[in-house]
């Protein structure tokens, strides 16, 4: 038996020994060696990631931020609140231990955009085993209000009910203060938008088709003869010349009288015999009737039957700011009754489209991958259709009748491709929901709504504001 404690099979032992006692010493002091490039490599990739993970975060929350600020860029002051509320939801104190600095909102009028900007320091967690105690990650999003391409109707019951008082508040006053939260929402801080148009109609029974502002002077009516020759409607007469008033761009059969208050009759005769024009857009051929004028409306009993008519006219297509807050604050007077046909026809007219009489104020459709143009009327009333003698029928059509002009008048404009927000404001009833959801694009917010006071009218237009707003992350 080989004995490995001495002799000659001892030694190589020892010598084994002693070589690993000495190898062992060299790996540990290699390993040690290795060990803080070998933590450095690790807390690089573990403090990158958190970095990432942060900015990510970071980035996310700014985008929302600036969202809620877009929404609400005619108040600086609401839109900043608005967006570090949000912000905070989505990146909450003590993220992965960062100490935050911002957000910051800032408001471009001019471009209309808005930014929101935020910086965060970040300790690391291995990285100080090599000096680096802490890195600064940064972020920024801006998101632009894009109202390109789109045209505007505000189309506003002023029948005799919006001169009642809702919560305190005058009907006529309410209306008022909404449709300028419409403008403001649209056109920001601009005095002019190169890409937007607004336009203005009241109604009651019928539409003042004068400029608003305007009073009509006989004198000043300048009449078209040789146009083709057509035969009247009313009376089968042949005719040759239409009529125009002071700067409105709507034929006339006849040239009115002094003190016409520059309303119209609906194109209709009565019985209903498919040759009606009132719910066609312009002049031309309908059935067997040749429309190619609107008669004026009688405005005293001496003269005929009296007619209901708005105490203003209409405001065109304007891409001004300062016009139609000018034009918003001429309505008043309100009275006589509802008629929704007028209020959604001239709405429809006030676009400007190929065929309106107001043909060439409204924004060509755009060629392909130019862009969208959005054409819409807002329609507010506070009532019901009523069948009256001084209506722009002449009392033939019964509420029932009105109801169903006013689907088919509707069903006709969106078919052109405009879109009809249609709010009922102060009153309540199963029926006329049911129709205002009809006339509406859609029978929810924010195509149909009810408003039941001042604060909820404000909101409906704000909302509808928002709706019509363009938003996309720019940057």
């Amino acid at each position: 038996m080989l004995d490995l404690s001495s002799g000659i099979g001892a030694k190589p032992v020892r010598r084994a020994r002693s070589f690993f006692r000495g190898r062992r010493g060299s790996l540990l002091t290699w390993a040690a060696f290795l060990m803080v490039p070998l933590m450095g490599f690790v807390g690089i990739g573990v403090d990158t990631a958190r970095g990432y993970m942060v900015r990510a975060r970071l980035s996310q929350s700014l985008d929302a931020a600036a969202l809620a600020a877009g929404r609400q860029n005619s108040d600086t002051a609401k839109a900043e609140e608005a967006a570090k509320m949000v912000f905070k939801a989505n990146f909450p104190p003590g993220y992965m231990d960062a100490t935050l600095t911002g957000p910051t909102i800032t408001f471009n009028a001019g471009q209309d955009t808005v930014t929101a900007a935020a910086s965060v320091v970040l300790p690391t967690y291995f990285l100080h085993l090599l000096g680096v105690n802490e890195f600064t990650v940064s972020a920024s999003s801006e998101v632009m209000r894009k109202t390109v391409f789109m045209d505007v109707v505000i189309s506003i019951d002023v029948s005799g009910s919006m001169g009642d008082y809702i919560g305190g508040v005058k009907k006529i006053d309410a209306a008022k203060a909404a449709s300028r939260t419409l403008v403001d929402t649209l056109f920001g801080a601009a005095d002019e938008k190169d890409l937007l148009k607004m336009a203005l109609v009241t109604w009651n029974s019928n539409v003042r088709i004068l400029n608003i502002g305007q009073t009509y002077n006989r004198a000043q009516t300048t009449s078209k003869l040789a146009v083709p020759p057509y035969i009247d409607p009313y009376n089968n007469a042949i005719r040759t010349t239409v009529w125009f008033a002071k700067n409105s761009p709507v034929p006339l059969r006849t040239r009115p009288a002094n003190g016409w208050g520059g309303c119209v009759h609906a194109r209709f005769i009565n019985p209903l015999d498919g040759n009606d024009a009132d719910i066609t857009l312009g002049t031309g051929i309908v059935g067997l009737k040749q429309w190619m004028s609107w008669k004026p409306a009688f405005n005293s009993a001496t003269s005929g039957t009296p007619m209901q008519c708005p105490a203003q006219g209409v405001q065109r297509l304007t891409n001004t700011r300062g016009q139609m807050i000018s034009a918003i604050e001429q309505v008043k007077n309100p009275g006589g009754n509802t008629n929704l046909v007028m209020g959604l026809m001239w709405g429809w007219r006030l676009l400007g489209t190929e065929g309106s009489p107001f043909a060439g104020d409204g924004t060509p459709e755009p060629k392909a991958g130019e862009g969208q143009l959005i054409r819409a009327i807002v329609l507010m009333t506070d009532g019901a259709n009523t069948r009256d003698q001084e209506d722009a029928y002449e009392g033939y059509l019964s509420a029932t009748q009105l109801n169903d002009r006013t689907k088919a008048a509707a069903l006709k404009v969106k078919e052109s491709g405009v879109v009809i927000y249609a709010i009922q404001f102060g009153y309540k009833s199963g029926p006329q929901e049911e129709l205002m959801k009809q006339v509406a694009s859609g029978p929810t917010a924010p195509y149909y709504q009810y408003a039941p006071d001042a604060d909820a009218l404000k909101d409906a237009f704000q909302e509808i504001g928002n709706h019509l707003s363009k938003l996309r992350i720019s940057k």
